[in-house]
């Protein structure tokens, strides 16, 4: 399913953060969003997930008006939000964990094909199984947090910063799967400050500054990913 954000305002209280954000996915396309620090990017994916007020604007998930749809109604029409860290109970063990992300109704049904399609794409966690996940390695546990996510059957599956912290080698662990994770058909919305890694995962890109979309990279072969970094950073990398 096509999935829309159109003129999107959001924040928190009186002071708004999100001015009038407009993106798009296609059907099984994957999109990334970077900037700097505190710049809306957060908020952006909390303000789609309904996890707070969206002040004006439109979401459209296929023929779907979720514009005023709750959090709720949000994971039960598969836009799954896998949060910045790994929001895991501790005491849970990997496979309790798993199965929990799969509370919802639609979700539910499918919760044995999907354990399979998680511990295919991460076999780790099928070793890790049985742990809780409080003995888990930061990579480990940001795994299950991406696992708990795809059981819930995700159509749009939204990663906010999932390399965030993490070894280099464990990075491209993660980058792997969440290819392997697209290759599946579901539609990607990934926030990640590795522009790299959203180069060779994303069909496009947008730059978030001060709460809006300055930069748009609609096809990955109009612009070099140097000119990219030059914007971001000031000076190419």
């Amino acid at each position: 399913m096509r999935f829309q954000v159109d003129n999107l305002v959001a924040g928190y209280g009186r002071i708004e953060v999100v001015h009038g954000v407009s993106i798009e996915a296609p059907e099984g396309g994957r999109i990334g969003l970077f900037g700097p620090n505190g710049h809306g990017k957060t908020t952006l994916l909390r303000a789609i997930s309904g996890l707070i007020d969206r002040r004006s604007g439109a979401i459209r998930l296929g023929d779907l008006d979720l514009t005023n749809a709750s959090s709720a109604r949000m994971v039960e029409e598969g836009v799954i939000h896998v949060p910045q860290g790994s929001a895991l109970f501790p005491r849970m063990t990997v496979l309790e964990a798993l199965t929990l992300g799969a509370y919802a109704g639609r979700a539910w049904s499918q919760r044995r094909r999907s354990l399979d399609k998680v511990l295919t794409i991460f076999p780790r966690l099928a070793e890790r199984r049985s742990q809780r996940c409080s003995t888990l390695s930061g990579g480990e546990r940001q795994m299950a947090a991406i696992g708990a996510g795809l059981m819930g059957c995700p159509r749009l599956l939204m990663l906010d910063e999932p390399t965030l912290g993490l070894a280099p080698h464990i990075r491209g662990e993660l980058a792997q799967a969440i290819q392997a994770i697209a290759e599946t058909g579901v539609s990607l919305l990934t926030v990640d400050q590795d522009i790299e890694m959203l180069f060779v995962l994303c069909q496009r890109l947008y730059l978030i500054e001060q709460g809006r979309v300055t930069l748009e990279v609609a096809d990955r072969s109009e612009v070099r990913h140097q000119e990219v970094l030059k914007r971001y950073f000031g000076s190419a990398a």
